[in-house]
């Protein structure tokens, strides 16, 4: 298994270590399960079975456990609390202030599969479906703009947003200041600062690796045998390939770090 991994000295320990990750640009309590209790953290990673791994958490919290309110009372007036574990403030400084004292999980994806999921989510189908009101908000407009400016198509409202333009505008951001869903994995997993015990691929090593974090955390049994039989680890949206070769060398090219890291292979784009 890919999982044991050890991607960068832990984080400075103490007050400057936790202060350092709650700068980063990409840290969040959304993304981010803490259980002191068992030591393990679980930073999660866009497009890479986040729902599915917060699905089974929650379904495994009220089925193993009993616990009708996943977040266990906690941040009562806020909906997300019933989709995920927040875990107390607290908790959250403690395990970034003494990380030796914990084991850190992740999962991964190969990148070209990823990027294309998310071109594929976000704006493939938004010209005849509409946008997210995240993507309305804060990327459609600059995108377009930058489709205009760069005599792209996609440029115009109301149409077709390709995936060679949605490359370039990636292209255009700078890496670590992109979006969560398509910044490079080694900036969203917060790798400069955090020691991971294991990472698990999507492809192959999903259920293995949620069912090594449930097993440390108590979350056992027949309920989750059975909650883990039943998780999907692919986009279930089966589309015609959008890679060529060239737009794959520009893609290897921009996610180098992240093929290196996590041993994809560079041809694995053929299918896509």
């Amino acid at each position: 298994m890919h999982g044991n991994h050890s991607a960068a000295p832990a984080a400075a320990p103490g007050w400057p270590g936790f202060w350092r990750i709650l700068r980063r640009r990409h840290f969040s309590p959304f993304k981010t399960y803490v259980n002191r209790e068992r030591r393990t953290v679980v930073i999660l990673n866009p497009k890479v079975g986040t729902k599915s791994f917060r699905q089974a958490l929650t379904d495994g919290m009220r089925e193993v456990f009993g616990i009708a309110d996943p977040s266990e009372g906690r941040y009562r007036l806020f909906r997300k609390a019933r989709e995920f574990q927040f875990a107390r403030l607290r908790d959250y400084a403690h395990a970034f202030r003494f990380p030796a004292e914990y084991q850190f999980f992740c999962f991964v994806r190969n990148p070209y599969a990823r990027l294309r999921s998310a071109w594929q989510n976000k704006f493939a189908y938004g010209h005849l479906q509409g946008y997210s009101r995240s993507i309305r908000r804060r990327e459609l407009g600059r995108l377009r703009r930058f489709a205009r400016a760069a005599a792209l198509p996609g440029g115009a409202d109301g149409t077709a947003i390709p995936f060679e333009t949605f490359l370039a505008y990636v292209e255009s951001q700078p890496a670590g200041k992109r979006d969560h869903h398509w910044d490079d994995q080694h900036h969203v997993l917060l790798m400069d600062d955090v020691q991971y015990a294991a990472w698990f691929r999507m492809e192959g090593e999903f259920t293995a690796g949620m069912r090594r974090i449930f097993d440390r955390i108590g979350l056992t049994g027949e309920a989750m045998d059975r909650l883990l039989a039943t998780q999907k680890n692919a986009s279930p949206r089966n589309e015609a390939p959008v890679y060529t070769e060239a737009l794959a060398a520009r893609v290897l090219q921009l996610y180098a770090r992240d093929f290196t890291a996590f041993g994809y292979d560079p041809a694995s784009w053929r299918g896509l």
